[in-house]
């Protein structure tokens, strides 16, 4: 999948930390009204909802335009139930996705949101599943890493109270994760996707090759800015919702923190070009 020019509106933000000095992976989206990448990040978004060729191939069979098809089978409207939430949660799920992939070199399957049994139906399980390999030829190695994200989303609040149920969901991911590997490799199998689908089952055998995984929460809202404050002679972003040692991280773990301002409007604002 190509990179998104959206990502040149994410900002990473250094020297932010929990209370408790834990640092976390913070970034904030700075974006404005430029057509192009508005339109290109909704094409990114539509592919992962439906590939080129079985869009066309839908449209031609029904005699409906891709605007038509989009918008009353595949794309989650803002007027129906969920359906802002909907989007909302998959606009996050796919940034998480492309800060893994693009930035930290994982590689992100892209098919949760393909052939959904709904527009507004999210698939059960761990929200983001990334990996790499440490040997070039892909042969199983105890250095070879697994990353499950568990992603939060309230674009409506200006907090980051999200960052706790982020948490509290991803320390109970172990057998999510197993159930979202098994069920990723098949779907990724049905559509053709075999060299993704044997990647996915190296990492369904963890007893007999082990590997590192990573539990990744992820939290989103629309808080425009961090509030700064000094410690000694440092200037620093202190998040003090809930308490750092309330986490139970693993070691190694990290957190993700993306905020920006008036994300919900902008979320609609893409969604309503995933039109074509």
């Amino acid at each position: 999948m190509n990179k998104p020019e959206y990502l040149r509106w994410i900002i990473k933000e250094d020297g932010v930390i929990k209370d408790n000095s834990i640092p976390l992976k913070c970034y904030r989206i700075e974006y404005n009204n430029d057509p192009d990448v508005l339109d290109d990040w909704a094409l990114h978004i539509r592919r992962h909802y439906i590939p080129d060729d079985e869009l066309e191939e839908d449209c031609t069979l029904l005699g409906l335009t891709s605007e038509e098809y989009l918008r009353a089978s595949v794309i989650p409207q803002k007027n129906v139930h969920l359906g802002p939430t909907s989007r909302s949660n998959t606009i996050t799920e796919i940034l998480i996705s492309d800060l893994l992939e693009f930035v930290y070199g994982f590689h992100v399957p892209r098919i949760r949101q393909t052939n959904m049994s709904g527009t507004t139906v999210s698939e059960h399980g761990t929200d983001v599943i990334g990996y790499q390999f440490e040997k070039e030829d892909k042969t199983p190695s105890s250095k070879d890493k697994l990353v499950a994200a568990e992603v939060k989303a309230v674009l409506s609040k200006t907090d980051t109270s999200v960052i706790k149920s982020a948490v509290e969901d991803s320390v109970k991911d172990e057998y999510r994760v197993a159930q979202t590997l098994n069920y990723m490799r098949k779907k990724l199998k049905h559509y053709g996707k075999l060299e993704e689908s044997k990647d996915i089952e190296r990492f369904q055998l963890k007893t007999k090759y082990d590997y590192s995984i990573f539990y990744v929460p992820a939290g989103i809202t629309s808080l425009a800015e961090l509030d700064e404050v000094t410690v000694g002679e440092e200037k620093i972003h202190i998040i003090p919702e809930i308490d750092g040692n309330d986490l139970k991280l693993c070691h190694g773990n990290c957190i993700f923190f993306v905020h920006g301002k008036n994300l919900m409007k902008l979320t609609h604002e893409v969604f309503e070009r995933c039109t074509k």
